[in-house]
């Protein structure tokens, strides 16, 4: 006697559909770890090296708070930057320029730096240098000159001999610069206009004094 199949095709049948509803599990990918982009570090500050510079304009101070200038003809303004870069005011002591004689000028003494200035304002003040740095400011002309440097480097700075006699190689006193002054006449060179410059005195080779505006048409 032969069996019918059918019962086990639809057993079979049923099996396959009972797989294909059965819910299948699907690989989820893992998640890729992120970084998160580093900080940028802070930008060092840069360094500030203090100084005073000095033209024939006036004088220009730089340093960690910023840079500021002021002009020989505001003597306050002058005063007032210089006592802010190093912290103090010298008391004034006036000054004779003829024995007995008391002026409106006045000279303010910081060490290895003086200012003389007309308390009435009725002239320019001016600047003599007497050493490389006062405080922890380096002190120098626009030029890059200053106290201590020697002869070879202010005459490449174009230093010239005060008397066309005199050679800037052994003279004493040299200057540097030069702005003409309308009506004015120079005491040292008959017939040419009288000029403001740097004056550097030297002892040997080396600059120890520094004065500025220096003129060849005033005979103080």
């Amino acid at each position: 006697m032969q069996r019918s199949l059918a019962p086990a095709v639809a057993l079979a049948v049923s099996a396959v559909l009972l797989l294909g509803c059965a819910p299948t599990s699907t690989a989820q990918p893992s998640p890729t770890p992120t970084s998160s982009p580093a900080s940028p570090s802070p930008s060092p500050t840069p360094e500030v090296d203090p100084q005073i510079v000095v033209s024939l304009a006036g004088v220009t101070v730089t340093n960690e708070t910023g840079t500021s200038s002021a002009s020989f003809d505001d003597s306050a303004a002058l005063l007032d930057l210089l006592e802010t870069a190093t912290g103090e005011l010298p008391s004034p002591e006036t000054v004779e320029i003829f024995p007995g004689e008391p002026s409106t000028l006045q000279r303010y003494d910081w060490d290895g730096l003086s200012v003389v200035a007309d308390r009435e304002g009725g002239s320019p003040a001016s600047i003599a240098i007497t050493a490389a740095e006062v405080g922890d400011m380096q002190v120098i002309t626009e030029e890059g000159v200053g106290v201590g440097s020697t002869r070879t480097e202010l005459i490449d700075a174009g230093a010239w001999a005060l008397v066309d006699e005199e050679d800037p190689a052994t003279a004493a006193n040299l200057g540097l610069g030069g702005q003409e002054v309308p009506d004015t006449q120079s005491l040292t060179r008959p017939g040419s206009v009288g000029i403001l410059y740097e004056l550097f005195v030297l002892e040997g080779d080396t600059v120890i004094r520094i004065l500025a505006p220096a003129n060849d048409f005033s005979d103080l």
